[in-house]
């Protein structure tokens, strides 16, 4: 089984569509375990609602842990903590899995450790050229294009990840952990193929992010 975790901060705006992708998927063992970091938003009731039985397929499938509000790191920690699955993956609450993310990233573990995933990038702030701090020369930024490690990204084996020690509460704590791996002589592959939707400034009812739903219903996807 795979345990997709989520650590979610006052993101109501977006979380049923995070949701909704992990129920999407064309892999079905999986349980989506979602740690709402003491939200002060309409996000319990959206995960409430979402977990009653009637809510649509995976309901029975979401456990929702909530926490005093600690940041990121330490409510990631906190999913790994309750996963039941022998897999881990990771999803921000204001992106989402393309169908077949959950299957691609089986395909790329294959016998490694870890593996990282690709992403769809979708622009919702008014740059042309989104940047982002360089993590390895600080003061310095680079094309998002050029990141490459996310959060989301990540994917690989529970016992892996806790046995690292999770995530660090330090800033890009995806790349950290990313390193951290690899210098514990841990094996890894890359996947062949996007299927990670990364909204990159993302704010309610952004222009970008209607015309990318528009798009979606063209094309038929969840």
């Amino acid at each position: 089984m795979i345990s997709v975790i989520t650590a979610t901060y006052n993101q109501a705006p977006f979380l049923e569509g995070a949701i909704q992708s992990v129920r999407g998927q064309d892999c079905l063992d999986w349980e989506h375990i979602v740690v709402d970091d003491g939200s002060t938003d309409e996000t319990p009731r959206i995960l409430a609602r979402l977990g009653r039985a009637g809510s649509g397929p995976g309901a029975a499938k979401l456990r929702v842990i909530r926490t005093a509000n600690q940041g990121q790191p330490a409510a990631l920690n906190a999913g790994l903590a309750q996963a039941r699955g022998e897999l881990v993956a990771f999803l921000d609450s204001d992106d989402e899995y393309g169908p077949r993310h959950l299957s691609l990233m089986v395909k790329a573990l294959g016998d490694r450790d870890f593996a990282l995933g690709r992403y769809l990038l979708v622009n919702c702030s008014p740059e042309p050229r989104p940047v982002i701090a360089d993590y390895y020369h600080p003061g310095r930024e680079i094309d998002l294009a050029e990141v490459e490690c996310g959060t989301g990204l990540l994917f690989g084996r529970l016992e892996v990840f806790q046995r690292v020690g999770g995530f660090r509460h330090v800033r890009h704590s995806d790349t950290d952990l990313f390193n951290r791996l690899k210098a514990a002589g841990c094996s890894w592959n890359k996947a062949a193929e996007p299927s990670y939707r990364y909204f990159f400034g993302r704010i309610p009812d952004n222009m970008a992010v209607r015309e990318f739903r528009e798009a979606q219903l063209l094309a038929g996807l969840p």
